[in-house]
Formats: structure tokens, sequence, C-alpha cells
């Protein structure tokens, strides 16, 4: 059983504080070892990559030549990043990671004998080559997030669609996995900008992401496509689930009650299904379910159908 940390320990890197559960280490207490070859070979390593999880697996790649680990967790919560790399062991470490511009997040050390001062002070002097890459690491994955996402709801964008899926299509032919796609679009949305403006609009767009995010299982994607219209990415589910899923989403929208100012305002939607066939192409597929979609809003909306 994991015993509780050794020690909470906070890094203030621009002020060089550091505030622990032990006892200050003098600088004649501390080890004799020149890591200074060891942490320009780290700080060297770590600039080979902007991506986040990689970062990781090669710090704790490198970590052995100063102190021995069984592996390390890194865990932010803004970005809402839980990584392990190797394994989880009897006795913890952990750190606070704060620059004066931000928080990076905690990370946390684990191996099966408990930590020295000197192999604490081993992790300190390492930690400081991780943390400029792990900034770049940080607000490149923002960057890259920002370039999916819609602005307005949150929900994946065009180009986050496009890239979900080519790679869904692919993963469903390699192993043989069902796939499904809806295309969801809002009955009658223009009425609710004709009557209570484009502010209320927005926010029933908004209300309806988090509705949909609610219902959806934590494998499911949702992506704006545009206007009121919605696509959404069901992996690993077969026709029949497809149209049970759309269904539950279908009643939950009719379900809500948005207020806009003093006015309630309700809404339904209309969902055209489909599901993958060895011969779909990304753009067949789309068409498909956008085709239900509009045999749905010819017969007046706020139905499923699949074809």
């Amino acid at each position: 059983m994991a015993t509780p940390l050794q020690s909470s320990n906070t890094i203030d890197f621009n002020s060089a504080r550091i505030s622990l559960g032990r006892p200050h280490i003098t600088p004649e207490e501390r080890p004799q070892e020149n890591y200074s070859e060891r942490r320009y070979k780290m700080a060297s390593s770590l600039q080979t990559t902007l991506d986040i999880e990689k970062l990781l697996h090669l710090f704790h790649h490198e970590l052995p030549e100063s102190v021995e680990l069984d592996g390390l967790q890194y865990v932010n919560e803004h970005q809402q990043l839980q990584i392990l790399a190797g394994r989880k062991a009897s006795h913890s470490c952990g750190y606070r990671l704060i620059t004066a511009q931000d928080h990076l997040g905690e990370i946390v050390f684990y191996r099966s004998t408990r930590f020295s001062d000197q192999n604490m002070e081993a992790i300190e002097i390492m930690l400081s080559a991780l943390i400029c890459p792990l900034r770049n690491a940080l607000l490149y994955r923002d960057a890259l997030m920002a370039s999916l996402t819609d602005p307005l709801t949150g929900a994946g964008n065009r180009i986050a669609l496009s890239n979900a899926l080519q790679r869904e299509i692919s993963l469903s032919r390699r192993h043989h996995h069902s796939l499904s796609l809806l295309v969801l679009d809002i009955d009658k949305f223009k009425s609710i900008n004709d009557r209570l403006g484009h502010s209320a609009g927005d926010k029933v767009l908004k209300e309806l992401v988090v509705t949909l995010s609610q219902v959806n299982r934590n494998t499911d994607l949702s992506f704006r496509y545009g206007g009121e219209e919605f696509v959404v990415l069901l992996n690993q589910t077969n026709a029949e689930g497809a149209l049970v899923i759309a269904e539950r989403m279908r009643i939950a929208v009719e379900n809500m009650e948005i207020m806009v100012g003093e006015h309630p305002v309700r809404i339904s939607v209309s969902i055209g299904v489909t599901t993958f066939c060895e011969t779909d192409t990304p753009e067949s597929l789309f068409n498909r379910a956008d085709k239900a979609l509009y045999l749905i809003k010819s017969a007046g909306g706020n139905k499923v159908i699949g074809l």
C-alpha cells in the first residue's frame, strides 16, 4: 500500500526558493557530485519535443542517471492532464511547479525505497531543467487546442472533425470496430435569433453543447460543423446503439429549459444517424447522415432517423 508523500514541496523557479517538508540543506551538506553535466544533457534532451507526454517520458528516462526511480506522475488540472511514466511504488515525493507567470502543475516521483535528502536534492536540480520545456509544451498544447476548438461552444471545430473522422475511420478499418456518426441540427434556430437576439442564440448553442457532453460517453467526440449544426462521432458503436444514443440526446435537449433574461427558451433537435461501412470515405459517411437530417427537417424536425 502506498505511503503518504514524504514531503509536500513547492518550487518557485523565479526566486529559486524551495519550500520543503524537511530541514533546509546548507551548501556544505549538498551532495558533492557535480550535476551540471547531467543537467545540461537533460536540458538538451528535453528540447527535442513539444509533445508533453513524450517530454515527461524523456524526463523519466534520463533521471535514473541522477536518482533511481520507479516512475513519475504529472498532473495539470487546468489542462486536464494526468500522465504516468513508469509505475507507482510504495514511496513518493511530490512537487508543485510554480513560476511568476503561472502554475505549471504538480509532479510526483515514486520509488520502492525512501527518498533521502540527497535523492531529493538531485531531483530538484534536474527539475530546473524541465521547467522551460514544460512551459513551452503547455503553451504549444494550448495553441493546438485553440486551433481545433470552436471558441463559442468549446466543441471541436471543422478542422478537428476532419482530423478525427480520418483517424476513427482508419481505426475502424484496422481493428474492425463499429463507428457511427450523428449530424444534429437545432430546429427553428433562426426564430430564436430573430425574437431574442444573437446573444440568446449564442447562449442556446453553448447550453446545447453542455447537455450533449452530459449525455455523451467519455469516448464520444462532439464538433460544431457550422451555425446550429453539430456532429458527434460514436466509436465502437453499431447502428442500433447509435440510434439509442441519438434518441437519448434528442430527449435530453427537449427537456432543456434555457433562461435568456426572463425568457425561458425550449428547443428541439433533428438528428441524422449513419454507421460506417468498408466502402465509406469521410465524405460519404457524413453525407449519408446529412441526408437523413434533411429528411427529418423536411418532415418538421424533432426526430431521429438512421440511414
